[in-house]
Protein backbone atom coordinates (compact mmCIF):
# COMPACT_ATOMS: atom_id res chain seq x y z
CA UNK A 1 0.00 0.00 0.00
CA UNK A 2 1.08 3.56 -0.69
CA UNK A 3 1.98 5.58 2.43
CA UNK A 4 -0.23 8.65 2.10
CA UNK A 5 1.80 10.64 4.63
CA UNK A 6 4.99 9.97 2.67
CA UNK A 7 3.22 11.04 -0.52
CA UNK A 8 2.30 14.35 1.15
CA UNK A 9 5.91 14.86 2.26
CA UNK A 10 7.22 14.09 -1.22
CA UNK A 11 4.81 16.61 -2.73
CA UNK A 12 5.87 19.21 -0.15
CA UNK A 13 9.49 18.69 -1.22
CA UNK A 14 8.52 19.27 -4.86
CA UNK A 15 6.79 22.51 -3.86
CA UNK A 16 10.03 23.64 -2.21
CA UNK A 17 11.89 22.79 -5.42
CA UNK A 18 9.29 24.72 -7.48
CA UNK A 19 8.55 21.55 -9.46
CA UNK A 20 4.94 20.83 -10.34
CA UNK A 21 4.03 17.39 -8.92
CA UNK A 22 3.34 15.44 -12.10
CA UNK A 23 2.74 11.76 -11.43
CA UNK A 24 6.01 10.66 -13.04
CA UNK A 25 8.02 13.26 -11.08
CA UNK A 26 6.27 12.32 -7.85
CA UNK A 27 7.19 8.67 -8.41
CA UNK A 28 10.85 9.64 -8.87
CA UNK A 29 10.80 11.75 -5.72
CA UNK A 30 9.25 8.91 -3.71
CA UNK A 31 11.94 6.54 -5.00
CA UNK A 32 14.68 9.03 -4.09
CA UNK A 33 13.34 9.50 -0.58
CA UNK A 34 12.96 5.75 -0.08
CA UNK A 35 16.54 5.16 -1.23
CA UNK A 36 17.78 7.82 1.20
CA UNK A 37 16.09 5.89 4.01
CA UNK A 38 17.65 2.63 2.82
CA UNK A 39 14.34 1.21 1.60
CA UNK A 40 14.51 1.39 -2.22
CA UNK A 41 11.63 -1.07 -2.70
CA UNK A 42 9.25 1.34 -0.97
CA UNK A 43 9.80 3.75 -3.84
CA UNK A 44 8.69 1.24 -6.46
CA UNK A 45 5.13 2.52 -6.80
CA UNK A 46 2.82 1.71 -9.70
CA UNK A 47 1.40 4.84 -11.32
CA UNK A 48 -2.26 3.89 -10.93
CA UNK A 49 -1.74 3.00 -7.24
CA UNK A 50 -0.06 6.33 -6.62
CA UNK A 51 -2.84 8.22 -8.35
CA UNK A 52 -5.47 6.34 -6.34
CA UNK A 53 -3.69 7.24 -3.11
CA UNK A 54 -3.58 10.90 -4.13
CA UNK A 55 -7.26 10.89 -5.11
CA UNK A 56 -8.14 9.39 -1.70
CA UNK A 57 -6.49 12.29 0.14
CA UNK A 58 -8.82 15.17 1.07
CA UNK A 59 -5.80 17.50 1.04
CA UNK A 60 -4.88 16.89 -2.58
CA UNK A 61 -6.36 17.91 -5.91
CA UNK A 62 -5.69 15.43 -8.74
CA UNK A 63 -6.10 16.68 -12.29
CA UNK A 64 -5.42 15.29 -15.73
CA UNK A 65 -2.80 17.12 -17.70
CA UNK A 66 -1.68 17.17 -21.29
CA UNK A 67 -0.48 13.94 -22.89
CA UNK A 68 -1.58 11.24 -20.41
CA UNK A 69 -0.02 13.18 -17.52
CA UNK A 70 -1.65 13.96 -14.19
CA UNK A 71 -0.80 16.22 -11.27
CA UNK A 72 -1.41 16.15 -7.53
CA UNK A 73 -1.39 19.54 -5.79
CA UNK A 74 -2.45 20.72 -2.36
CA UNK A 75 -5.98 22.13 -2.24
CA UNK A 76 -5.26 25.22 -0.15
CA UNK A 77 -1.61 25.93 -0.83
CA UNK A 78 -0.37 28.62 -3.23
CA UNK A 79 1.58 27.37 -6.23
CA UNK A 80 4.90 28.82 -7.32
CA UNK A 81 6.03 26.24 -9.85
CA UNK A 82 8.52 26.96 -12.61
CA UNK A 83 7.18 26.26 -16.08
CA UNK A 84 10.13 24.33 -17.49
CA UNK A 85 8.65 24.55 -21.00
CA UNK A 86 8.48 28.36 -20.98
CA UNK A 87 10.67 29.58 -23.86
CA UNK A 88 11.29 32.95 -22.17
CA UNK A 89 14.83 33.43 -20.92
CA UNK A 90 14.57 35.14 -17.53
CA UNK A 91 18.19 34.56 -16.51
CA UNK A 92 21.22 36.82 -16.66
CA UNK A 93 23.51 36.76 -19.73
CA UNK A 94 26.40 35.95 -17.40
CA UNK A 95 24.74 32.68 -16.40
CA UNK A 96 24.83 31.47 -19.99
CA UNK A 97 28.44 32.58 -20.39
CA UNK A 98 29.40 30.61 -17.27
CA UNK A 99 27.36 27.58 -18.31
CA UNK A 100 28.87 27.57 -21.81
CA UNK A 101 32.36 27.85 -20.35
CA UNK A 102 31.65 24.94 -17.99
CA UNK A 103 30.35 22.65 -20.73
CA UNK A 104 33.14 23.58 -23.14
CA UNK A 105 35.80 22.73 -20.56
CA UNK A 106 34.09 19.61 -19.15
CA UNK A 107 36.19 16.47 -19.09
CA UNK A 108 35.69 12.80 -18.21
CA UNK A 109 32.46 11.90 -16.43
CA UNK A 110 31.41 15.55 -16.29
CA UNK A 111 30.81 15.47 -20.06
CA UNK A 112 27.89 13.02 -19.92
CA UNK A 113 24.65 13.95 -18.15
CA UNK A 114 21.38 12.01 -17.74
CA UNK A 115 19.07 12.36 -20.75
CA UNK A 116 16.01 13.25 -18.67
CA UNK A 117 15.57 16.92 -17.80
CA UNK A 118 14.76 16.24 -14.14
CA UNK A 119 17.71 13.93 -13.53
CA UNK A 120 20.06 16.20 -15.48
CA UNK A 121 19.01 19.14 -13.29
CA UNK A 122 19.57 17.08 -10.13
CA UNK A 123 23.08 16.09 -11.20
CA UNK A 124 24.01 19.68 -12.04
CA UNK A 125 22.55 20.96 -8.75
CA UNK A 126 24.46 18.31 -6.81
CA UNK A 127 27.73 19.48 -8.37
CA UNK A 128 27.33 22.77 -6.48
CA UNK A 129 28.41 24.86 -9.45
CA UNK A 130 28.90 28.47 -8.26
CA UNK A 131 26.79 29.98 -11.04
CA UNK A 132 23.82 27.71 -10.21
CA UNK A 133 23.82 28.29 -6.45
CA UNK A 134 20.65 29.99 -5.26
CA UNK A 135 18.49 28.55 -8.01
CA UNK A 136 15.73 26.08 -7.14
CA UNK A 137 15.74 22.64 -8.77
CA UNK A 138 12.78 23.77 -10.88
CA UNK A 139 14.80 26.73 -12.14
CA UNK A 140 17.77 24.49 -12.93
CA UNK A 141 15.43 22.19 -14.87
CA UNK A 142 14.23 25.24 -16.84
CA UNK A 143 17.83 26.25 -17.48
CA UNK A 144 18.55 22.74 -18.77
CA UNK A 145 15.54 22.95 -21.10
CA UNK A 146 16.64 26.31 -22.48
CA UNK A 147 20.21 25.01 -22.85
CA UNK A 148 18.83 22.24 -25.08
CA UNK A 149 16.09 23.99 -27.03
CA UNK A 150 17.28 27.58 -27.42
CA UNK A 151 20.89 28.09 -26.39
CA UNK A 152 22.39 25.04 -28.13
CA UNK A 153 24.63 24.34 -25.13
CA UNK A 154 23.46 20.74 -24.65
CA UNK A 155 22.45 18.06 -27.12
CA UNK A 156 21.65 14.37 -27.17
CA UNK A 157 24.03 11.54 -27.90
CA UNK A 158 22.99 7.90 -27.37
CA UNK A 159 20.20 8.97 -25.03
CA UNK A 160 22.45 11.09 -22.80
CA UNK A 161 22.95 14.86 -22.69
CA UNK A 162 26.40 16.10 -23.64
CA UNK A 163 27.91 19.47 -24.65
CA UNK A 164 26.26 20.48 -27.91
CA UNK A 165 29.51 20.45 -29.88
CA UNK A 166 29.89 16.73 -29.08
CA UNK A 167 26.27 15.77 -29.67
CA UNK A 168 24.35 14.02 -32.38
CA UNK A 169 21.90 16.93 -32.13
CA UNK A 170 24.51 19.27 -33.66
CA UNK A 171 25.18 16.81 -36.46
CA UNK A 172 21.46 16.50 -37.20
CA UNK A 173 20.97 20.28 -37.13
CA UNK A 174 23.74 20.72 -39.70
CA UNK A 175 22.38 17.96 -41.92
CA UNK A 176 18.89 19.44 -41.67
CA UNK A 177 20.17 22.85 -42.78
CA UNK A 178 21.66 21.24 -45.89
CA UNK A 179 18.75 18.77 -46.25
CA UNK A 180 21.16 15.84 -46.17
CA UNK A 181 20.33 12.47 -44.63
CA UNK A 182 21.84 11.67 -41.25
CA UNK A 183 21.62 7.90 -41.25
CA UNK A 184 22.42 5.38 -38.55
CA UNK A 185 24.95 2.66 -39.20
CA UNK A 186 22.12 0.12 -39.59
CA UNK A 187 20.63 2.16 -42.43
CA UNK A 188 23.78 2.71 -44.49
CA UNK A 189 22.92 -0.11 -46.91
CA UNK A 190 19.42 1.23 -47.59
CA UNK A 191 19.57 2.43 -51.22
CA UNK A 192 16.70 4.95 -51.19
CA UNK A 193 16.17 8.00 -48.99
CA UNK A 194 12.57 9.21 -48.98
CA UNK A 195 11.84 12.51 -50.72
CA UNK A 196 8.93 14.70 -49.65
CA UNK A 197 6.69 13.17 -52.32
CA UNK A 198 7.62 9.62 -51.28
CA UNK A 199 7.29 10.48 -47.62
CA UNK A 200 3.77 11.83 -48.00
CA UNK A 201 2.62 8.94 -50.19
CA UNK A 202 4.04 6.26 -47.90
CA UNK A 203 2.83 8.00 -44.75
CA UNK A 204 -0.69 8.29 -46.17
CA UNK A 205 -0.66 4.59 -47.06
CA UNK A 206 0.43 3.63 -43.54
CA UNK A 207 -2.21 5.88 -41.98
CA UNK A 208 -4.94 4.45 -44.23
CA UNK A 209 -3.95 0.90 -43.32
CA UNK A 210 -3.83 1.74 -39.62
CA UNK A 211 -7.28 3.34 -39.79
CA UNK A 212 -8.70 0.26 -41.52
CA UNK A 213 -7.28 -1.98 -38.80
CA UNK A 214 -8.35 0.49 -36.07
CA UNK A 215 -4.73 0.83 -34.94
CA UNK A 216 -2.32 3.65 -34.20
CA UNK A 217 1.24 4.00 -35.47
CA UNK A 218 3.88 4.40 -32.79
CA UNK A 219 6.26 7.23 -33.66
CA UNK A 220 9.17 5.02 -32.59
CA UNK A 221 8.21 2.44 -35.26
CA UNK A 222 7.83 4.80 -38.21
CA UNK A 223 11.38 4.55 -39.58
CA UNK A 224 11.32 0.77 -39.29
CA UNK A 225 8.02 0.65 -41.20
CA UNK A 226 9.51 2.73 -44.01
CA UNK A 227 12.47 0.34 -44.28
CA UNK A 228 10.50 -2.91 -44.09
CA UNK A 229 7.43 -1.89 -46.09
CA UNK A 230 8.88 0.41 -48.72
CA UNK A 231 12.62 -0.27 -48.76
CA UNK A 232 13.26 3.42 -48.10
CA UNK A 233 15.09 5.26 -45.36
CA UNK A 234 13.11 7.99 -43.64
CA UNK A 235 15.58 10.74 -42.76
CA UNK A 236 14.09 13.81 -41.13
CA UNK A 237 17.26 15.79 -41.80
CA UNK A 238 16.98 15.08 -45.55
CA UNK A 239 13.54 16.71 -45.35
CA UNK A 240 14.82 19.76 -43.49
CA UNK A 241 14.10 18.86 -39.85
CA UNK A 242 16.41 17.90 -37.00
CA UNK A 243 13.74 15.85 -35.18
CA UNK A 244 11.22 13.31 -36.45
CA UNK A 245 8.48 14.82 -34.28
CA UNK A 246 9.13 18.23 -35.87
CA UNK A 247 8.94 16.71 -39.35
CA UNK A 248 5.51 15.25 -38.59
CA UNK A 249 4.30 18.66 -37.38
CA UNK A 250 5.37 20.29 -40.64
CA UNK A 251 2.35 21.96 -42.30
CA UNK A 252 2.84 19.62 -45.26
CA UNK A 253 1.81 16.71 -43.00
CA UNK A 254 -1.22 18.43 -41.47
CA UNK A 255 -3.70 16.78 -43.87
CA UNK A 256 -2.31 13.28 -43.17
CA UNK A 257 -1.69 12.91 -39.44
CA UNK A 258 -1.11 14.47 -36.04
CA UNK A 259 1.28 13.48 -33.27
CA UNK A 260 -0.41 12.63 -29.99
CA UNK A 261 1.08 11.62 -26.65
CA UNK A 262 -0.56 8.62 -24.98
CA UNK A 263 0.48 6.66 -21.91
CA UNK A 264 2.24 4.22 -24.26
CA UNK A 265 4.23 7.01 -25.95
CA UNK A 266 3.87 9.24 -29.02
CA UNK A 267 1.59 7.92 -31.76
CA UNK A 268 0.30 9.12 -35.11
CA UNK A 269 -3.43 9.70 -35.41
CA UNK A 270 -5.63 11.10 -38.21
CA UNK A 271 -6.00 14.90 -38.11
CA UNK A 272 -9.04 16.21 -36.24
CA UNK A 273 -10.01 18.32 -39.22
CA UNK A 274 -8.65 16.75 -42.39
CA UNK A 275 -7.55 19.38 -44.86
CA UNK A 276 -7.62 19.11 -48.65
CA UNK A 277 -4.54 17.19 -49.64
CA UNK A 278 -1.81 19.29 -51.17
CA UNK A 279 -0.29 17.99 -54.31
CA UNK A 280 3.51 18.14 -54.31
CA UNK A 281 5.09 18.71 -57.68
CA UNK A 282 7.78 16.44 -59.02
CA UNK A 283 10.30 19.26 -58.71
CA UNK A 284 9.44 19.80 -55.01
CA UNK A 285 9.76 16.10 -54.30
CA UNK A 286 13.25 15.90 -55.75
Amino acid sequence: PVDQLEVHRAIESLYRDQLKPYGRILRKRLAERAAERGSPKLGDVIDRELRSACEASPWLRVEDSEGAEWTATFVNQPENFVDVHNPEDVYSPQLWVDLASYFNSAQGDDVVLPGGRYMCAKVLAERRLPFLLGYSLGQVAHIVQLAISHKKLLGYSDGALVPYARSQSMLKDRHAECQRPCLSSSAVKTPIVATWAMFRDHLQQLMDEAATADQKIALSNLKRLFRTRFGAELSETALGHAKLSELLQDPRCADICEVKLLSSGHVLVPPLRPKPRNRISLVEGL
